[in-house]
């Protein structure tokens, strides 16, 4: 059987640092972050000895992926990352890709918390290798090494040295956009843990459901705790956001590699004193502007030939453009050309407009 390593962990749970560490061993390529709804199975651009694939726990457990790909004649050598409970669901809980669902592509945040759980007890009990975010942030290569001796390959310098070049990985999705910066420059260079708010419901019900796995590890909670004015734990309706980072194209964008781009060309443009717009009040423009408030850009407002002015679109209004002194993303993949020229002929200037030309 063709060897692979399959990891697996929570959402916002550092899985992708660790991913992006292996993927840079010269014996490991394959998918950076599979998609939560879809176990890919056509794996043909790998041609290294050992094939990694990097799922995390949400519409599917680490062994039911793995049986899968034991039909497709892999065998899969099993791989965790743990993080913080607080952390991650104080994390999570306001990425686009964490939405708290009601389908079975999007679950409640619970039932993955809990799906988890059953495969760290499971890890537990036959001693799989677990690599912890924590001590992986302060000393990637013992924490990689301590796993080594169980997972098909050797240790290489390269997995925590240099940078990480995404275009030299064969699958790329779309899910963690807000760390592509720190993909670039290493390991855990520009990794922080940011203190946030939980709300005392959340915090009660992580401590009740989680005990153990937070006392193995002497887990605690450090985020303020405050009471909640809704009802954080109930899922929303269904939210078609999650198609912009997964889906049957995912694999074959890799419009990330942009991101490092747009966020450099954006903060280039704040210091001139041009504000930040975004063309397009659709689901990528709102995936956009989150990602850029994640990086402490504020966005001004979007335009948007076909929403009328004032329309919300998450936390922002679509406006009229009333001037040129704008630096305009376009939140469209398949209409960017047809975009760009109708800003250009409403006098913007070329270097003015950022568009995503590879995907």
């Amino acid at each position: 059987m063709k060897p692979m390593i399959l990891a697996t962990g929570m959402q916002s749970g550092g899985t992708t640092l660790v991913s992006a560490a292996f993927l840079k061993h010269p014996d490991l390529d394959g998918i950076l972050d599979m998609a939560s709804d879809r176990i890919e199975v056509n794996l043909s651009q790998v041609t290294t000895p050992v094939t990694w694939v990097k799922m995390t726990t949400i519409a599917y457990r680490w062994q039911e992926v793995a049986s899968v790909y034991a039909m497709y004649g892999y065998k899969a050598y099993p791989l965790m990352i743990v993080r913080n409970p607080f952390d991650v669901w104080v994390s999570l809980k306001k990425k686009w890709y964490g939405l708290n669902g009601l389908t079975a592509e999007d679950p409640p945040l619970a039932i993955r918390f809990l799906r988890f759980l059953e495969d760290w007890k499971a890890f537990q009990k036959s001693g799989y290798p677990i690599i912890q975010f924590e001590h992986f942030i302060e000393d990637p290569t013992t924490q990689i090494r301590a796993v080594m001796d169980r997972l098909p390959v050797n240790f290489d310098a390269n997995m925590v040295n240099g940078e990480t070049d995404l275009n030299a990985i064969s699958y790329v999705s779309e899910s963690n956009a807000s760390f592509v910066q720190s993909l670039s420059l290493g390991a855990s260079n520009t990794v922080a843990f940011k203190q946030s708010v939980i709300t005392k419901r959340e915090a009660n019900w992580i401590c009740e459901h989680l005990s153990d796995y937070i006392g193995c590890y002497g887990y605690t909670n450090k985020h303020s705790l405050v009471d909640e004015t809704i009802n954080e734990l109930k899922p929303f309706p269904f939210d078609n956001r999650r198609f912009l980072g997964f889906g049957s194209q995912a694999l074959a964008r890799k419009t990330s590699t942009k991101y490092p781009e747009l966020l450099a060309m954006a903060r280039k443009k704040r210091q001139q004193g041009m504000a930040i717009a975004i063309y397009g009040a659709c689901d990528f423009g709102e995936y956009l502007a989150n990602f850029l408030t994640e990086n402490d850009l504020e966005v001004a407002c979007f335009f948007d030939s076909f929403a009328k002015p004032g329309t919300s679109v998450g936390d922002h209004q679509v406006s009229t453009m009333t001037s040129n002194n704008y630096f305009v993303i376009v939140a469209s993949l398949g209409h960017r050309t047809e975009i760009k020229e109708k800003l250009l002929n409403e006098g913007v200037s070329e270097h003015h407009i950022f568009t995503f030309e590879e995907f």
